[in-house]
């Protein structure tokens, strides 16, 4: 049976480039031949990300200092040799930028730090300067090598396998850093740092091969959970015995559905144009079916646990779908409480086109961002429209397998979400009206992810 823990009343209509740099030309100083320097932004290789010349030395990106140029494919940028002389800056940036350890875009901001003459931008690099030590000082605070630390350690995890260390450190503290470099929490940086050395301890005690898993930081608590590493869209799409439920957002479709993912071939389908047999093809974070007609799913977000990207056959109509294991589709849940309401931010979208909406029409997405002001009042800003204060009130009945989030919105229209999985950062929620006509809503915290989503369903 499938859980469903957390029900939503809702009072009302909802309102609401890379450029190319070649590494074999450098010496080994980082600086080309023709006396450019070459720099690397990494924890796995970060392309898209801006670079800014610290010039007045403020560890801040002023007017003036962020180049026009992006990193490319391996995270790398060329800068002059008198640019080098200063410290840098890179600026991740969530929805735009790449990182070559997961498939998809990055959707945390932050910024990375290197001291005037270090051309390798990394979480190390970075948190050694926020804790005012030399990168070979950090390293031994890790008991990592300092030379890897300053090196492209993902090319050298191939012939050392202490590389592998180095990167699982990297891909991991990557998400303990703020969006600015004063915006870092030092204090429970230490912590978590210290746990992660632990967690890291146990597992290579264990003989666990490092590039196989992800390690997830609960910053609430300062502890890490362990899930296999998602390298691909085909990891993704083949794990866990291949088999995927699909959730739609689109208002004309009701129900989910799933597919079988195997060695690039459709092996089960409850679709009924893609076929059991059906080719498939992976080419970044898009999916190509020899369906007929043809189908494509881009995929916006993947994380180990979820996916949200969009299907269509016909580019003018597109299915904004939520991808979930058949182990998570059957036992779905989510620990919300009051708290992780109060005092937040949530942005909340769905497709406003009604249960009358025939599958043909395009959706008509809307995205709300609520914010929590207390425990009774919340500011409603429907994109596009007048922000508002409303009331709304969390319940639980320890009777039921359910909880009730009540908004109070601008007009009397009622509908209840049951939460069917709360993974990511990434809340589903199914509407359940009057006629009980069905529609999913998704609702997270991060804005940039839930703008995109937005914007590219249009």
């Amino acid at each position: 049976m499938r859980k469903s823990l957390l029900s939503v009343v809702v009072a009302a209509t909802i309102l609401s480039g890379c450029g190319g740099s070649d590494s074999d030309n450098n010496d080994d100083d980082g600086k080309n031949l023709d006396g450019k320097v070459t720099v690397q932004v990494i924890d796995g290789y970060l392309s898209n990300a801006q670079l800014c010349v610290d010039r007045n030395r403020n560890a801040h990106c002023n007017t003036g200092e962020l180049l026009t140029e992006k990193t490319n494919g391996n995270g790398q940028i060329t800068i002059s040799e008198s640019d080098s002389q200063f410290p840098l800056i890179a600026r991740v940036i969530a929805g735009e930028s790449s990182d070559s350890d997961h498939p998809g875009f990055v959707w945390q901001e932050a910024e990375f730090y290197a001291p005037a003459g270090q051309t390798i931008l990394s979480p190390f690099s970075t948190l050694a300067y926020l804790n005012d030590q030399s990168l070979a000082d950090y390293a031994a605070s890790l008991n990592l090598d300092a030379n890897l630390l300053s090196q492209d350690y993902v090319a050298l995890k191939s012939s050392n396998p202490d590389a592998k260390k180095v990167h699982l450190y990297a891909r991991t503290m990557h998400a303990m850093l703020g969006e600015t470099l004063s915006d870092n929490n030092l204090e429970g940086q230490k912590t978590w740092i210290q746990n992660l050395k632990n967690k890291i301890q146990a597992l290579e005690n264990g003989q666990v091969d490092f590039d196989a898993v992800t390690l997830s930081l609960d910053k609430d608590n300062g502890q890490f959970t362990q899930s296999d590493r998602v390298k691909g869209i085909q990891t993704f799409l083949e794990g866990n015995g291949g088999v995927k439920f699909l959730e739609w957002l689109n208002a004309s479709i009701d129900i989910p559905h799933q597919l079988t993912f195997t060695d690039e071939k459709i092996t089960d389908s409850s679709i009924g144009y893609i076929q059991v047999g059906t080719d498939y093809q992976v080419s970044g974070t898009s999916v190509t079916m020899a369906s007929q007609p043809e189908t494509k799913i881009d995929f916006v977000y993947v994380s180990p646990d979820i996916a949200l990207g969009y299907v269509y056959s016909d580019p003018s109509t597109k299915f904004l779908t939520f991808w979930q294991s058949e182990d998570d589709y059957l036992n779905g849940s989510t620990d919300l409480v009051q708290e992780d309401f109060t005092g937040q931010i949530w942005y909340l979208l769905r497709d406003a086109a009604g249960p009358e909406a025939k599958e043909e029409e395009p959706p008509v997405p809307e995205l709300n961002e609520l914010v929590f002001l207390s425990a009774t009042h919340v500011s409603i800003n429907p994109m596009g429209s007048d922000a508002y204060e409303a009331e709304w009130s969390f319940t639980s009945d320890p009777n039921e397998s359910f909880q009730t989030l009540t908004i109070q919105f601008s007009n009397n229209d009622s509908m209840i979400l049951d939460t069917d999985v709360s993974k990511a950062g990434v809340t589903l929620l199914k509407r359940k009206i009057v006629d009980d006509n069905p529609q999913n809503i998704l609702m997270t915290q991060n804005k940039a992810l839930a703008k995109a989503l937005h914007k590219h369903w249009q």
